[in-house]
């Protein structure tokens, strides 16, 4: 009897032991990296609200940090050739600069609602720093938003910007 429990804890263990370190080598690659791996998402419903001519919204901030890799994903009014009149800007404030907005053709209606998609990287170049993002009218009428109108924001990974070097490390591990 105690043969066959030595047996079935070693063969437990056998099975346990890669698990449990590959799963904390997965952690320690993630934490290894230049940046931090997180899932942050925000979803930013625009029904009912006005955007007024040369005026914009702040939508997110990650300050002190930058976002290493994220996603934004719009859903806008658009012209007849899906062209829409707003910006989604990107950088760091007060340094904006318009996302480069890529159609979603097969979910948009030209005239009426258009979605678009950007891949978010901060860059090492000079105003390549990525900690803000905002929604632009820089036209001369205000924007009234209907329904559907959203902005949804997914980080996917951070890194210290400069002012979250000179802060030292807060992180709690």
């Amino acid at each position: 009897m105690i043969r066959r429990y030595a047996l079935l804890s070693s063969l437990a263990l056998a099975i346990l032991t890669p698990v449990l370190f590959s799963s904390a080598t997965q952690y320690s690659n993630a934490q290894g990296s230049e940046g931090t791996v997180v899932r942050d998402s925000q979803t930013v419903l625009l029904e009912g609200k006005t955007l007024p001519s040369k005026d914009y919204v702040h939508l997110y901030d990650a300050t002190p940090y930058m976002i290493k890799v994220g996603h934004i994903a719009a859903k806008l009014p658009c012209d007849n050739n899906n062209k829409t009149s707003l910006n989604v800007l990107i950088g760091q404030a007060p340094k904006f600069k318009p996302a480069n907005l890529e159609l979603l053709k097969e979910l948009s209606t030209p005239g009426k609602m258009c979605i678009y998609h950007v891949d978010v990287e901060s860059t090492k170049q000079v105003n390549g720093t990525i900690t803000d993002i905002a929604l632009q009218n820089p036209t001369n009428k205000e924007v009234k938003f209907g329904p559907t109108a959203t902005i949804v924001i997914g980080v996917d990974e951070i890194m210290p910007g400069a002012e979250a070097e000179s802060m030292g490390n807060m992180s709690m591990g």
